[in-house]
């Protein structure tokens, strides 16, 4: 009974070089050169059945070992100081350069593995759910609530902007309740013209973090007709 043995198919030369080194333990800076030498010219007899263009990459590095090896075994002379008297180094610095490219294709092989896994749908169409407005209407940013915010800050009396310690806390729960129900009452507003009564600096603040906290519900909708125009407050808690 016989038993048929298949060897591992490398991706090229430096691959079979890179597994024989990790296999013999072999630290790629002191490769020796000799041993490896006859340990690729085996592999080379076992992979005969390989197509012609791919077996002549391994005979070309074949011929470049035994070019080494017989560097390596001639008389070493004395090298200048800007010349590299190691015939390896050329042969190390491709296997380094390999090995970081295979680890890099390795981990984008990974990450499409990965990726396999999820599952996407299209994107549903969810204007029909969207608030009423007009059509008209631009799309107004945080830093568009935070500027005319700042605007509103710089009309409060310089005393105003100054923080102290007051007897009364102002809380963001209790204007979220009393914007509510100024919103419930008139549906619409101006920004400037909801919080432009006579606030202190504490109020304003904790006015305006109640009007993020409201359009963070949902209960509340920003709408700008023109660009740098007012912004409007809409209630949609309702």
């Amino acid at each position: 009974m016989s038993y048929e043995v298949r060897l591992a198919q490398f991706e090229g030369p430096l691959d079979l070089l890179l597994h024989l080194i990790r296999k013999n333990e072999i630290d790629i800076y002191d490769i020796p050169i000799a041993a490896i030498t006859e340990q690729y010219l085996q592999y080379l007899d076992d992979l005969e059945r390989w197509s012609l263009d791919v077996a002549s990459e391994f005979l070309v590095m074949a011929a470049t070992l035994l070019s080494i090896k017989s560097r390596m075994l001639l008389p070493r002379r004395v090298a200048a100081p800007d010349e590299e008297d190691d015939p390896r180094l050329p042969l190390v610095q491709q296997l380094l350069e390999y090995e970081r490219c295979k680890w890099a294709a390795s981990q984008l092989a990974d990450l499409a593995a990965r990726n396999a896994k999820v599952y996407s749908r299209e994107p549903m169409d969810l204007r029909p759910y969207r608030p009423d407005r007009a059509a008209d209407a631009l799309d107004v940013t945080l830093w568009d609530l935070v500027d005319a915010f700042r605007k509103l800050y710089l009309r409060l009396p310089p005393s105003e902007r100054v923080a102290e310690i007051r007897g009364k806390v102002e809380k963001v729960e209790e204007w979220m309740e009393e914007i509510s129900e100024r919103m419930r009452r008139y549906r619409s507003a101006e920004f400037t013209w909801l919080l432009g009564g006579r606030f202190t600096r504490e109020a304003l603040v904790a006015a305006f973090l109640a009007i993020l906290e409201l359009l963070k519900d949902g209960r509340l909708m920003c709408r700008q007709g023109e660009p740098f125009g007012p912004i409007e407050l809409v209630w949609t808690g309702d």
